[in-house]
């Protein structure tokens, strides 16, 4: 598929199936942007406070600065929040007054901003909580033409790591979310100007969903690349023999290849093959080990700072020698290999 023309508007899409009208994103950022705002003002107002208090409490504790780094953290993603709207308000000014806002040349700004917040991000990350990463098979993003990228879902910050990882290589994303994802407001505002998806998991029609991942894999241009978590949720052995336990109902020739599983889910394919099916981009799978899943403050104090280093390994596969017939099958091996190569490094790797 030829990429669009530079300047030109690229194929409209839908950005989600109920929460992207006009009345839906301003019932929800009527809420979500003052709340920032304010969250913003106050923890920069009282930061000297909060410092001295997690200074105080990380001595006495002989925590290594646990708390102390997790408040700069938090007071940096307030401001790299703050900052993203503020540009995402100015790119507004330049462009939606001449109807351009759904141009090629704005998505390649708004890109460009993607780059900057994500790169912030995991900048302040790096000096505050020491989050570190190593990348084995880099180069297959340097290669040109469009990807689908099948990303493991180990952990809540995994559209951020990915993210970063592939802007730093000059990809532009889009990216298939869960639409819960939108009481971020940064998330909310960028991400309904540029190609992403916010997907409903729960919804009981799926038919919606499909074909709207359909239209989001179209006409990506050779820098572009198409983000999706086929796990659809973080590992855990309880979800995992779920999944399995569903999978003897609607795919039993399936049920062998996951039982073998043992550190990741098995793939839900519809998303995937909706993608695929209006694509011919290569396919990068994209795997990590280093930050577990975290569900509770007393886990994340205990995990800062990170001990080890997230390891990344990427593979990809061109387009030519995938079976479209036999993708499930191909899916399938691959994510046992995914597995593999998780089960022998997890217990290395994480913190």
């Amino acid at each position: 598929m030829s990429p669009p023309v530079a300047g030109q508007c690229v194929s409209s899409f839908t950005f989600s199936a109920r929460e992207s009208t006009a009345t839906a994103k301003w019932a929800r950022r009527i809420k979500t942007i003052p709340g920032l705002i304010i969250a913003f003002i106050v923890a920069w107002l009282l930061l000297p406070v909060l410092l001295l208090l997690a200074i105080l409490t990380d001595l006495l504790t002989a925590k290594a600065f646990s708390n102390t780094r997790l408040i700069l953290f938090g007071a940096w993603w307030l401001a790299m929040e703050v900052f993203g709207l503020t540009a995402a308000l100015a790119l507004w000014i330049v462009f939606a007054p001449f109807k351009q806002l759904s141009s090629n040349r704005s998505r390649r700004w708004h890109s460009h901003l993607q780059r900057l917040w994500s790169s912030g991000l995991a900048a302040g990350a790096k000096h505050t909580i020491r989050l570190r990463w190593s990348v084995e098979g880099v180069d297959c993003l340097r290669q040109k033409g469009p990807l689908v990228i099948l990303a493991r879902h180990g952990s809540q910050g995994d559209g951020l790591l990915a993210g970063a990882l592939l802007l730093k290589e000059g990809r532009r994303l889009r990216f298939i979310l869960k639409k819960q994802l939108l009481g971020d407001p940064c998330l909310d505002v960028v991400g309904h100007r540029i190609p992403n998806y916010f997907v409903d998991r729960d919804s009981l029609d799926n038919k919606d969903e499909l074909t709207n991942i359909g239209v989001l894999a179209r006409d990506m241009a050779d820098d572009e690349a198409l983000i999706i978590f086929p796990e659809g949720t973080r590992f855990s052995t309880e979800k995992l023999a779920k999944a399995i336990a569903a999978l003897s109902e609607t795919a039993p020739t399936r049920v062998k290849s996951a039982s073998e599983l043992r550190s990741v889910l098995p793939p839900r394919t519809a998303g995937t093959l909706a993608a695929l099916a209006e694509s011919n981009a290569d396919i990068v799978i994209c795997n990590h080990v280093g930050i577990s899943d975290i569900s509770s403050l007393q886990q994340l104090r205990a995990a800062v700072p990170l001990q080890t280093q997230l390891k990344f390994k990427l593979w990809r596969t061109p387009r030519s020698e995938v079976n479209q017939t036999q993708f499930v099958q191909w899916l399938d091996a691959q994510w046992a290999i995914v597995d593999e190569w998780v089960t022998n490094n997890e217990d290395i790797a994480s913190p």
